[in-house]
């Protein structure tokens, strides 16, 4: 199990060029980073399985919820109240499934769908100005832009102070918010956005900003329920020389190679080189996905599909 900077080592050393420090090292960073998430986002691994059950909280009326900040595919959503996984319904399945979804409800949820990608966790319950609130001292030099709808418009207002500041209130009324900006640097707070009496966004000091998957209901909800669910993850970024990636560490060759192919105007490398490392590529390809994509018991069943059992 190699750290980033051992890998950063070995495709340095491919080019004759292990001891860099500069430019070159920084392409190569930049370089595994791609091909770690391009190789972790083309197929379903079950070791990018998040490794606990997550709680949805269902209110009584609400539809849409944004989902883990770490989720990109779903394994299963379930109602441990009725023992039944939801159903899964494209938005373009709406018509098949018979759904009354502008109005109808349901005192047991039992599908929904998977409708975009939010900045924020949540809209404002109603209109309002929103404000936010920072955990420590922010500088003068740092502020907030809220990009949203008003009044049935596109609208932009920036939150800032002369002078150092714990919490900025702004003045446009929104009624849907698109995207939250942090202007300046070395934050070091936590900020708390609110409007119209909602938590919108909790964005920890270390984030630029956050994206959420958005689960929507198919069905209105008449009372409050819970939905247990499991997904596959995001592939992490890699930013400091000890970070381990998420490929499991007999696999991790497969980084060098592809960064190897993808600066391939930086190695100078013979087309024999070119070859051998896209051999062993697809040699340890094969075995990764013979080993982490699939069930491996006498028991799994082939999967993308539903076990409807007989009556």
């Amino acid at each position: 199990m190699r750290t980033f900077k051992q890998l950063q080592d070995a495709v340095l050393q491919w080019m004759a060029d292990g001891g860099d420090t500069g430019l070159l090292r920084t392409l190569v960073k930049d370089g595994l980073n791609r091909t770690h998430q391009n190789l972790l986002n083309d197929d379903r691994y079950d070791f990018m399985v998040w490794p606990r059950n997550e709680t949805l909280s269902v209110i009584a009326n609400q539809k849409v919820y944004a989902l883990h900040p770490r989720f990109q595919q779903p394994l299963y959503f379930y109602n441990p109240d009725t023992n039944i996984y939801l159903e899964e319904i494209p938005p373009k399945g709406l018509m098949e499934s018979q759904a009354d979804w502008d109005d109808g409800d349901t005192d047991e949820v039992d599908r929904f769908m998977l409708t975009g990608v939010s900045k924020v966790q949540a809209q404002p319950a109603t209109a309002g100005v929103v404000t936010v609130t920072s955990a420590g001292t922010a500088s003068a030099n740092q502020s907030v832009i809220i990009t949203g709808i008003s009044s049935g418009v596109p609208a932009t207002e920036t939150l800032s102070s002369g002078s150092s500041w714990t919490s900025l209130t702004g003045t446009t009324t929104f009624e849907v918010i698109e995207d939250v900006t942090k202007v300046g640097t070395a934050w070091a707070h936590t900020l708390t956005l609110t409007c119209g009496g909602t938590t919108i966004l909790v964005l920890p000091a270390s984030e630029w900003g956050v994206q959420y998957r958005m689960f929507e209901l198919v069905e209105n909800p008449s009372t409050a329920q819970t939905v247990l669910y499991r997904f596959y993850r995001q592939p992490r970024q890699l930013s400091q020389d000890n970070d381990i990636p998420d490929l499991p560490g007999d696999f991790d060759d497969i980084l060098v190679y592809q960064t190897l192919l993808a600066m391939v105007g930086y190695t100078r490398a013979t087309p024999d080189e070119q070859q051998l490392w896209q051999a062993q590529i697809r040699r340890l390809t094969d075995v990764l996905q013979m080993t982490y994509r699939s069930s491996r018991t006498m028991g799994g069943r082939p999967t993308y599909t539903r076990y409807i059992p007989r009556v």
